[in-house]
């Protein structure tokens, strides 16, 4: 099933699995469908992955989002135990998480274990190969939703924080004290820090932590952005797939704030 069959299908009406009635030409679909379902009611991330393109895992936003990890990590360290890993930050369902170079980074292969979707920027190039060389047992989530290339086919080209000034109706923008840091400047408040001045450890921290929970709100906002613009090819889709609830940084704020404070 190419893309070209899938509008075909789409415009003539077939918009959800229980409109669809093999004929000849479609009769193999009838148990990959059947394989989906019983994958999406169990919740088998991994069977709903293999069965969905990887550049169309962005439709399974919606499906595994409770099990979705929001991840960043920073890398300049000299500690070559861990790749030159200095933090990696996420949040997933138990909120936003910091491990720290020289201090926890050993854990995140047991806090990683129950993911099911993992949402990156750029991850597929750099966060995931870097984690993998860090640690060899860890086995990355089923499913990849990487924004880069989903902003990408919106027309939001370029880095994050970019994307995060264009798109200003998400209010994703940084606080003064965070602006002009990239990762040349955080790798050099991380060595600071290394070093004893907690400041530049608490601004490293936060800027790492900034970039993991605007992940949250720019991937509903993408998948929301991807449907709709699907939606306007087939105008059938519409009644039957809605969007996802685009969360605030405000929820979670108060977490950071508590992570940045036990530094």
């Amino acid at each position: 099933m190419g893309p070209a069959r899938e509008r075909r299908l789409w415009l003539e009406g077939v918009v959800d699995w229980d409109d669809f009635v093999p004929d000849k030409k479609t009769a193999a679909l009838e148990g990959a469908i059947a394989e989906a379902r019983a994958a999406l009611a169990v919740g088998d991330a991994a069977r709903l992955a293999a069965l969905v393109p990887a550049r169309e895992h962005w439709r399974l936003f919606a499906a595994l989002a409770d099990g979705a990890a929001y991840l960043d990590i920073e890398t300049g360290d000299d500690d070559v135990a861990f790749a030159g890993i200095s933090a990696i930050g996420f949040c997933d369902r138990h909120g936003p998480r910091l491990l720290l170079g020289g201090r926890d980074l050993a854990l995140f292969p047991l806090l990683a274990r129950d993911w099911s979707l993992l949402v990156t920027f750029n991850g597929l190039s750099f966060d995931v190969p870097i984690l993998r060389a860090a640690f060899p047992d860890w086995h990355p989530p089923p499913a990849h939703l990487d924004l880069r290339h989903a902003l990408a086919r919106l027309g939001h080209d370029g880095g994050l924080k970019a994307i995060e000034r264009r798109i200003a109706a998400l209010g994703l923008a940084r606080p003064p004290h965070l602006d002009g840091v990239d990762g040349w400047v955080a790798s050099s408040l991380y060595r600071r820090g290394r070093d004893g001045d907690r400041e530049a450890l608490r601004r490293f921290a936060e800027y790492n932590l900034y970039d993991v929970v605007n992940l949250r709100t720019l991937a509903a906002h993408a998948y929301n952005e991807l449907v709709a613009r699907e939606a306007e090819a087939a105008p059938a889709l519409a009644a039957r797939v809605g969007g996802v609830a685009v969360p605030g940084r405000g929820d979670v704020l108060y977490d950071v704030s508590k992570i940045l404070v036990a530094i």
